[in-house]
């Protein structure tokens, strides 16, 4: 007896919906955190050296304007920076997916390895981009420290007299009062977030050459009519003396800056240091425990 062949199948129901996966949620990864930290000390390394990127910026500033911001300058530093080693790194990770061990000439895992069969991804160990709040702390308080370590190490207040610093003689604080003869017709201005002068301060007996002490000052603390008179100033000594263009402008000049010159500023003091430092100090601790937290 003959098998009638069967009839055409039902037709097949609908495939089964995949699984839409929700989007990936921003995260940075621990190498990408730490070169990010590194970037932003190379920027602060730049600003307070006056080199680099930070210069070039600033100067570019100065020929467009009468000065530049120091903060725009900054981020403007940073972004320098971390364009092209993002650019770099991407292209990195690229090359080593592509071209990296196990990978054959197609970009595709040859079979037998465990990448063809089962489809495994080498582990990636990542850190949500919250995790970038620890560096804005961290530099929060590294700022906060800074400006107490000034204000806790400055010492007991010092007289000192230009002639002794142009002697070789090193201040033994760094909160001074420095007697001298300003040379205010000489005074150079310079521009950041307000508007600084630096005004050579000499011995009465001094002969053009170099000079060991320079007074930063406000352009209001200038005097109407610029005298030759011996004067006492109080201040701070600066960390990074003149700022670059200053220094240069100066070294053109017959006020050339004497090796380990002195910058005294005079609208600091210790007791003012200490009490702005409690702001960034508290502020960045607790950024970097919530950091600690959420890296834990």
């Amino acid at each position: 007896m003959e098998q009638q062949n069967a009839g055409p199948l039902p037709p097949a129901g609908p495939e089964p919906a995949k699984a839409i996966e929700p989007p990936k949620k921003e995260e940075l990864s621990k190498g990408a955190l730490v070169g990010l930290f590194a970037l932003m000390a190379l920027s602060f390394y730049f600003m307070f050296t006056y080199t680099g990127p930070f210069m070039w910026l600033a100067e570019l500033q100065m020929r467009w304007m009468d000065g530049y911001s120091e903060k725009l300058t900054f981020v403007l530093t940073m972004v320098v920076l971390v364009v092209p080693a993002a650019l770099i790194w991407k292209f990195v990770q690229v090359a080593v997916r592509n071209l990296g061990p196990g990978v054959s000439s197609g970009g595709v895992a040859p079979a037998g390895t465990k990448e063809a069969g089962a489809g495994v991804k080498p582990r990636d160990i990542k850190l949500p981009a919250v995790a970038i709040l620890p560096l804005v702390g961290a530099i929060a308080l590294g700022i906060g420290l800074f400006m107490y370590w000034r204000g806790a190490t400055a010492g007991p207040l010092t007289a000192v007299k230009v002639k002794e610093l142009e002697e070789g003689k090193k201040p033994a604080s760094s909160h001074l009062i420095v007697e001298g003869v300003p040379m205010w017709e000489y005074t150079i201005s310079f521009k950041k977030s307000g508007k600084d002068c630096y005004v050579p301060l000499v011995s009465p007996g001094w002969k053009p050459g170099t000079v060991a002490v320079y007074v930063e000052c406000k352009e209001e603390d200038l005097p109407r009519v610029p005298g030759m008179e011996v004067k006492s100033f109080t201040g701070m000594r600066a960390v990074g003396g003149l700022p670059g263009p200053v220094r240069v402008a100066f070294e053109k000049g017959l006020f050339k800056p004497a090796e380990g010159y002195v910058v005294i500023e005079t609208r600091e003091d210790p007791v003012k240091l200490l009490g702005f430092a409690n702001g960034p100090t508290w502020m960045g601790g607790g950024l970097v425990g919530v950091g600690v937290m959420v890296w834990g």
